[in-house]
């Protein structure tokens, strides 16, 4: 059986997708490289669910990527995605991840742009909420998305207070992996605060705990540059390529239990931000161009096509099928807990502060 990890997509897929200059001609080889690395992974799971009967899904990834056309705007030096065929499984292909990550990014950041016009006091932080790892990732999820809706609603409590109460605006995702040192699954979540007061990292760790009944770990990082604050939202936004480092077995747990949730979310000043479907780029008008077809070759990526534009309609062979077929393993489908339960009011237990800050 072929190896399940052997090209790990690296975080820096989405950095070099969202950096200024990502779409400069003189970068487009290397672009080519990234994503032919992310859909040699997509293709890798294709032959992974047709083996298993998800023969329907499989063809879908496999197709999503086979061809790109590009328009190289040769007066500006600047090469657009024109085209292209999306599957929209970002959870299971890289592909999709990397370019609906850089769409987020894009989105938010515009929209930083106009909220710190309106209110120059205003600071972005790194905010980081973790729960204790467990074997089963659905009730891992529920755990930390209730403790994490429970912190947020302190926001709009009366007679009591709370870090969150500083963040005039949030955006966050969750974030799945495995545990290095336990093996089980260890969620999280990583979110970019706009506060004009520093959130206090250890009030904000004895809330946590209080709320979450087993970890009291919350990271505070205040951006060093805020002017340049790209590295934090590309932290909350690569939630999706990061399945692209799992196994294919656990990629495919995590598709079945997470699809359909909601693993990004905002709000305050970041609330209702508007992100574009289409991943391709946005042209540039009234300025002429080349038009530039790739087609994916299995175990070699992304060549050129001589055969031009029409050619796009090519379809790639079936995704490989094993004789023996895979048992996909079946996740529990537990329920989220009622929202509609009592407003909780967390206390903030002096020893639990000591706790968490290190004096006792």
């Amino acid at each position: 059986m072929r190896p399940e990890k052997e090209n790990p997509l690296i975080d820096e897929s989405l950095a070099a997708e969202s950096k200024q200059g990502g779409d400069d001609a003189a970068g487009l080889p290397s672009r080519l490289t990234r994503y032919s690395r992310a859909h040699h992974r997509a293709v890798e799971m294709a032959d992974y669910l047709s083996e298993a009967g998800e023969v329907k899904l499989g063809r879908n990834l496999a197709l999503c990527g086979h061809y790109l056309l590009f328009r190289d705007y040769y007066t500006v030096g600047k090469v657009r995605l024109h085209a292209a065929k999306f599957c929209h499984k970002h959870l299971l292909c890289p592909l999709c991840a990397i370019r609906r990550g850089a769409r987020m990014v894009k989105a938010y950041m515009d929209r930083l742009a106009v909220i710190k016009a309106e209110n120059p006091r205003l600071k972005a932080y790194l905010v980081t909420f973790t729960v204790k790892d467990g074997p089963d990732l659905s009730e891992r999820f529920a755990h930390l998305h209730s403790s994490l809706t429970r912190l947020h609603k302190t926001r709009h409590g009366k007679g009591q207070w709370s870090e969150a109460r500083k963040a005039a605006g949030a955006v966050w995702s969750y974030e799945f992996k495995r545990g290095q040192g336990s093996g089980a699954w260890h969620p999280h979540v990583h979110a970019v605060w706009l506060c004009e007061d520093a959130p206090d990292m250890y009030k904000l760790r004895a809330e946590w705990e209080a709320i979450t009944g087993d970890s009291f770990m919350v990271d505070v990082r205040p951006f060093h540059d805020q002017d340049d604050v790209l590295n934090g939202f590309l932290e909350v936004f690569k939630y999706a390529v990061k399945f692209a480092d799992l196994s294919l077995d656990d990629a495919w747990h995590g598709y079945q239990t997470l699809s359909g949730r909601r693993l990004i979310a905002s709000f305050g000043a970041f609330r209702g931000v508007d992100v574009p479907e289409d991943l391709t780029d946005e042209g540039l008008d009234d300025l002429p161009y080349v038009e530039l077809l790739y087609r994916f070759v299995r175990g070699a990526g992304y060549s050129f096509s001589e055969d031009g534009p029409a050619h796009e309609r090519s379809m790639p062979p079936d995704p490989v099928r094993r004789a023996s077929k895979r048992v996909l393993p079946s996740p529990r489908r537990d329920a989220l807990p009622d929202p509609k339960k009592p407003h909780w009011r967390p206390p903030i237990d002096p020893e639990r502060y000591a706790r968490a800050k290190g004096d006792g």
